[in-house]
């Protein structure tokens, strides 16, 4: 591969995470070390290479290669480098020991030739690694003046033309590549350090060789162009069109123009191609949003569409009229005919690009509101007339096969949107209606498609828990337990779950009320209770079917409880969801449901309570020292730390929406079975022993887990105690 080709690929590979995680996790730096170190192998051809990483005083091995060809002639010695390679990786150094520590302290390179004066450096070198040293570069990892480590290379290999010795530009393409790496890992090492939006921009424009734009007069703007193509899509796809270049492509402006999905996105939705890309900051391009569009109260990209047909219904119609002009029969049909159709639709796409998981349509005494849940928080976009209301509601109920005549009962129902935007929007609506004082209340679960599953690491579980997380799902048979109230993410961690251990040789069924993803791979059953199709009869079903592993949508009484209890006991992994509090909790509720504790001790895996927390904006969050009640709870909760936290920024910025949260991270609580937990089941003691075992035996609570993300970063103490209590027993 030639050096430039190999410079393009780590620029897309590591461009596409430093933008796209706002917190990488370990398990992002892992990913990006390996990328690195199997690009700079296979662009040098390199046999040997090792990366380093400074961890507190010590330098510890975090990735180590050796070619093929250094046993090649010797088959019997590629088990002595793997043997080495393993201590290697298990090993750290004091830093500032060997050459390694020398450029990490230096911060300069190191390029050794077997020259005569060399020579002895280089047979010394050959007796610690086994094999001849002919090359060797070594290169600093640096962030600013931060040192994070180095990246090492031995010989090239001798087919290479140069007869096993590195040259110059490899020394400078090395160097490179260890400019683009040590930003991300700057990230990881250091929770506190964030690179503002017009650092992030410079290293983006950097990174793509595209110009940087930061004053409005470097650029030329199409008013027009601008207005034609709308707040909505520019918003939606992060693709600011501000000038033409031909009739159907356009040159553009893009926080990050390697996502090539947006850009793909944008020149559907626009009927644009874009020709020519420029870089600019997100605060940068929030300040043309403010500029060429009207803010409104909701902030979002069709608010002020919603509101003309909202007017446009009001000034249409009568109070009458509106119900039955909306919902006939013609016009239920023609999908952009009637405005109360327009409006639904405009309610969905609006909530959608908002990043809303739920719509609420509440009846009022004199109006109708429109609510949207975003970060788990509910807020107001939309006050509309009261006479909007039944024609509203009954097209909803006509979009998802309702009956419409029906107003007394609640009922449930799903939207299938594609079917009717014309908008690149793949969602599902779960709904649910039913009846309130002042008319049918509607509330949407908006089921996005291409979000159905996370990685587990992606979900906010910490490094403990993930790994005995994983440890419990790949069990052979017994129960896992989800529990917690709606809408703290149980659903996304079980299918989450189920994607990590779907394979071709594992039998997966569920029985879900109602299916909220479709999953390739696993057998799906919905539920229904009009025509008896419940969870116990489901469960009975798939017994007979030779299942791995079947998840049940939820335990809801005595009956699916005791065959889920059976199912655990007769060799298949049986994971459902409760609602309890927390995790000692549950063992409770399952004991108030008739199961005997011997069932439930022998049957349980684990337990894992979990919440959602809003994430402090990374752009506007404010650091500062604890003091007080705040000090105290975070030194009893992790053991005496102390230190700096962040907490929201009352007047938020552009990035959040005036919030101070921007998006949303798990905490969890997960308590696995042992032979103590076992023997107090069964003895029937209190929720409170239960918990105080389950401590004993490394559970951290909900508490503990929320103070520990307070820590790290990614939320405040204010959001954590509003969602979880401090801990009355530790």
């Amino acid at each position: 591969m030639a050096s430039s080709n190999l410079a393009n690929t780590l620029r897309r590979s590591l461009l596409i995470k430093v933008i796209s995680k706002p917190t990488p996790s370990k398990e992002d730096v892992a990913s990006v070390i390996e990328l690195t170190a199997a690009k700079v192998v296979e662009a040098l051809q390199a046999q040997s290479m090792t990366f380093y990483l400074v961890e507190g005083n010590d330098i510890a091995f975090k990735q180590v290669y050796y070619s093929p060809s250094l046993w090649s002639t010797e088959p019997a010695k590629q088990k002595q480098f793997d043997t080495m390679q393993a201590k290697l990786l298990e090993m750290k150094v004091p830093l500032g020991k060997g050459i390694v520590g020398k450029v990490i302290e230096s911060g300069v390179p190191e390029f050794f030739r077997n020259t005569a004066s060399q020579a002895p450096f280089m047979a010394t070198m050959a007796k610690s690694t086994g094999f001849d040293v002919r090359s060797m570069l070594t290169v600093p990892l640096k962030s600013g003046t931060l040192a994070l480590g180095a990246i090492q290379v031995l010989n090239k290999e001798l087919d290479a033309g140069t007869d096993g010795e590195f040259t110059d530009n490899d020394l400078n393409l090395l160097k490179e590549v260890a400019e683009y790496s040590s930003t991300l890992i700057h990230r990881m090492v250091d929770p506190k350090f964030v690179p503002n939006p017009d650092d992030t921009a410079r290293f983006v424009a950097k990174l793509t060789d595209l110009p940087l734009i930061t004053n409005l007069e470097d650029v030329e703007f199409d008013e027009q162009l601008i207005q034609i193509t709308g707040d909505a899509i520019i918003r939606r796809e992060g693709v600011f069109p501000h000038k033409r270049m031909s009739a159907n492509s356009v040159a553009a402006l893009m926080i990050n123009p390697l996502d090539y999905a947006k850009r793909e996105a944008f020149s559907q939705a626009s009927e644009q191609s874009i020709e020519e890309v420029r870089v600019v900051s997100a605060t940068f391009f929030e300040t043309l949003l403010k500029k060429f569009f009207k803010e409104t109260k909701a902030s979002g990209p069709d608010a002020v569409d919603i509101g003309a047909v909202a007017e446009v219904i009001t000034a249409t119609y009568s109070l009458e009229e509106v119900a039955s002009k909306a919902v006939s029969s013609g016009d239920l049909e023609k999908e952009d005919s009637a405005p109360i159709i327009q409006l639904v639709n405009r309610i969905i796409e609006d909530a959608y690009v908002q990043g809303a998981s739920d719509i609420h349509i509440e009846p009022m005494e004199k109006d109708l509101i429109i609510r949207y849940r975003i970060d788990g928080m509910c807020q107001e976009k939309l006050r509309l007339p009261k006479q909007v209301a039944n024609g509203l509601v009954t097209r909803l109920k006509i979009m998802c096969n309702l009956d419409i005549s029906e107003r007394r009962l609640p009922q449930d129902g799903r939207i299938v949107f594609k079917k009717y935007t014309k908008k690149n929007i793949d969602i599902d609506l779960r709904v649910a209606t039913g009846p309130m004082n002042h008319g049918e209340k509607v509330v949407m679960r908006i089921l996005d498609k291409t979000k159905s599953t996370l990685p587990l690491p992606a979900l906010g579980f910490s490094e403990e828990n993930l790994a005995k997380y994983r440890e419990c799902i790949r069990q052979p048979y017994g129960m896992i337990l989800h529990c917690g109230p709606t809408g703290s993410g149980k659903s996304m961690t079980l299918y989450s779950a189920l994607g990590e251990v779907n394979t071709p040789d594992v039998n997966i069924q569920t029985a879900e009320d109602p299916i909220e993803y479709t999953l390739a791979g696993i057998n799906q059953m919905q539920m229904s209770r009009a025509i008896g199709l419940t969870f116990e009869r489901a469960l009975r079903c798939y017994l007979r079917m030779d299942p791995d592993i079947i998840l049940v949508g939820e335990i809801r009484d005595k009956e699916t409880a005791q065959i889920a209890c059976e199912a655990a006991l007769t060799g298949h992994l049986l994971v459902s969801t409760l609602h309890t509090n927390d995790a000692p909790s549950t063992v409770s509720r399952m004991g108030e449901m008739g199961i005997e504790p011997f069932n439930i001790s022998a049957s349980l895996v684990c337990v894992c309570a979990q919440r959602l927390l809003r994430r402090v904006c990374k752009s506007c969050k404010v650091p500062y020292e604890p003091v007080g009640r705040e000090k105290d709870l975070m030194a009893k909760a992790l053991d005496g730390w102390s230190g700096s936290i962040f907490k929201s920024n009352p007047q938020g910025c552009p990035t959040c929406g005036g919030t101070g949260y921007k998006g949303r991270v798990g905490i969890h609580e997960l308590m696995t079975n042992s032979e103590e937990l076992t023997e107090g089941i069964n003895k029937e003691v209190e929720v409170a022993q239960l918990k105080r075992i389950a401590m004993k035996n490394g559970m951290k609570t909900l508490h503990q887990d929320s103070m520990l993300k307070v820590k790290m970063g990614l939320t405040t103490i204010e959001e954590a105690l509003s969602n979880v209590p401090p801990d009355l027993i530790l």
